[in-house]
């Protein structure tokens, strides 16, 4: 029983961590606005950089990454369970995009993912070959997160499947990409019409 306590305390814990929204407290902080209020409406770094300048979205970037690195790797060093760090993994994430504190109006859970994965899968920066192209030469953030997404899940399955990975790690391949693919659908629908924004990488701060 003890063991099932456990988990539900580290759910709830990295899920309360993931629910902590660095965009919405450095818009409120230091803009004294609400992110959601503008652009995509998204607590994220690319809506961050939309709105606030290049700077505060890459700060957020760092930090989104950070919530997702730095809990999963305390997690990986203290217990020797890949489980838990794969749970604590996928329950950041959601925290992320569905944030309690925030009316479950988070991010879209790619750098908070990332953070967590590269922990596990140090292989997953091989995606980044392929979707950070995608990103610099289209301006779409989304379609690069969208691109990312899908080479995850096919990436962690075929470690999966040559043995290079035990198998609990098609929860993490599957929940977290999942997750950051279904954030991105009315992207995708824009993308589709022609009509989602570009990105740009020389807006300065506001």
């Amino acid at each position: 029983m003890n063991i099932y306590i456990n988990i539900l305390i580290l759910v709830i814990f990295c899920y309360l961590l993931g629910s902590i929204q660095s965009g919405i407290l450095l818009g409120k902080i230091f803009y004294k606005l609400d992110i959601r209020k503008f652009g995509s409406k998204s607590t994220g770094a690319t809506n961050v950089n939309r709105v606030l300048g290049v700077k505060p979205g890459i700060i957020v970037l760092i930090m989104d990454i950070l919530k997702g690195f730095i809990p999963i790797l305390i997690i990986k060093l203290l217990f020797d369970d890949n489980l838990l760090g794969i749970i604590g993994s996928c329950s950041i994430v959601i925290g992320h995009c569905f944030p309690i504190f925030h009316k479950f109006r988070g991010g879209k859970g790619v750098a908070a993912g990332f953070g967590c994965v590269i922990i596990h899968i140090p292989a997953i920066a091989l995606v980044l070959i392929i979707s950070l192209p995608i990103i610099v030469f289209t301006k779409f953030v989304s379609l690069g997160a969208i691109v990312g997404a899908f080479l995850s899940i096919i990436l962690i399955f075929s470690l999966v499947i040559i043995s290079y990975l035990e198998y609990e790690y098609l929860i993490l391949g599957f929940i977290i990409p999942t997750i950051i693919i279904f954030k991105h659908y009315t992207n995708f629908i824009r993308l589709i019409n022609k009509t989602e924004n570009k990105i740009s990488f020389n807006n300065a701060s506001k």
